[in-house]
């Protein structure tokens, strides 16, 4: 089964966990970048990227190259804005072919609360199976984030049989 984890990161959180969940289970790996960044100054990078989040914009992102029809597969990782997913993530899901394809997505966030995105990823992806959430690394919890990632990477390798 040929996969890919696609992702969007600002900080380099969802980075390290796209980099660390790509390796375990032996999937591509493609980030995603905005056309236009957000600027380096935090509050922007919150007020800009939270009004983005929280109106479902769908920024421009340069091209990925892949073609998604080589995949079996697609995990989506995204950082939480405003309790939504990052706004890139957007304009990637309304690529059908990868919209179709995504079982999986792990979030990155402040609390580790991800009940809000994960409720409107699962209207949004019909063959979405599993939802997994990190915390910041920032976060003292963050020490739960290696098991975490262990049990989502045995709920995609469980889903191949």
């Amino acid at each position: 089964m040929k996969r890919a984890v696609i992702y969007y990161s600002l900080s380099g959180n969802t980075e390290k966990y796209a980099k660390d969940l790509a390796h375990e289970i032996g999937a591509d790996l493609i980030k995603i970048k905005m056309k236009n960044p957000l600027p380096n100054v935090k509050w922007k990078q919150f007020l800009i990227g939270g009004r983005q989040a929280i109106f479902h914009e769908k920024p421009e992102i340069e091209h990925l190259s892949q073609n998604m029809d080589q995949y079996d597969e697609i995990i989506i990782g995204t950082p939480i804005w405003a309790g939504q997913a990052a706004s890139p993530i957007n304009t990637v899901l309304e690529r059908k072919e990868i919209a179709e394809k995504a079982t999986a997505v792990f979030t990155l966030s402040g609390s580790g609360n991800n009940t809000k995105c994960a409720a409107r990823l699962r209207k949004e992806l019909p063959n979405l199976k599993t939802v997994s959430s990190f915390v910041d690394m920032n976060n003292e919890t963050a020490k739960e984030n290696p098991e975490k990632l262990r049990e989502l990477v045995k709920e995609i390798q469980n889903g191949e049989k």
